[in-house]
């Protein structure tokens, strides 16, 4: 009798240790999937220009859904919802890596300005990277964009436009007297000096026209691509 008290007891526990591991799995996957839903959201441009868009977002919360209820891992992301990384492997994606965190149009990466922190800060998170140039960004299939999460896991949603071929006023130079003369090292906004950018519609991979004339300081942080 105490042996089959005793063995009962044991599978009693066993079952106990079980259901919640599911549970918080499915638990997680949930948390997570409406986190990616927000975000997925708040990407998508307002209004009626964004219906396709929340649309998408729609869509794959669904399938994340479904792929959560037969989850057995205790925690995301391999609870079975396609959770995004804060970085993409070189070696399945066309042309972008990854991102590095955003902002203004004085890189400063790395401990170093310009291109050569970003170039150095890609390298270092993205081995055999650089930053992704104009060209690069809008030869990049939109598989590679879709998603996007930069370093620090941000949903990256517009890229400084890099292009050596651009006027360097139009690169965010250091045009004041005794700067540098660099590109992408302006830290103000009493010269000429700005940058461009374009935008992203983060759920579809979708890039938006070219925007020129922008403040280096003042027009919001953007991101920088890694590209291989």
């Amino acid at each position: 009798m105490k042996r089959t008290l005793s063995v009962v007891v044991g599978l009693v526990i066993i079952g106990l240790m079980a259901v919640p591991a599911h549970a918080k799995c499915r638990s997680d996957c949930k948390q997570a999937i409406k986190s990616e839903f927000r975000a997925c959201k708040a990407a998508c441009p307002r209004h009626k220009p964004g219906k396709s868009c929340r649309a998408a977002c729609a869509a794959s919360r669904r399938a994340d859904r479904a792929t959560c209820r037969t989850a057995t891992s205790p925690t995301p992301p391999n609870c079975g919802a396609s959770t995004t990384t804060t970085t993409l492997a070189a070696s399945t994606h066309a042309v972008v890596d990854g991102a590095l965190t955003a902002t203004a149009g004085r890189f400063n990466y790395n401990a170093t300005l310009g291109l050569p922190g970003a170039n150095a800060a890609c390298s270092t998170n993205f081995p055999g990277s650089h930053a992704c140039s104009l060209a690069e960004l809008q030869s990049a299939p939109a598989s590679d964009l879709a998603g996007l999460r930069d370093t620090g896991g941000a949903t990256v949603t517009s890229f400084w436009a890099i292009d050596s071929s651009a006027p360097p006023l139009q690169q965010c130079q250091d045009d004041v007297a005794g700067g540098s003369g660099l590109n992408w090292e302006y830290a103000t906004a009493h010269t000429g000096s700005r940058g461009q950018k374009v935008a992203l519609t983060n759920a579809t991979g979708a890039l938006g026209p070219l925007q020129t004339g922008l403040q280096c300081n003042l027009s919001g942080n953007n991101w920088v691509g890694c590209c291989h």
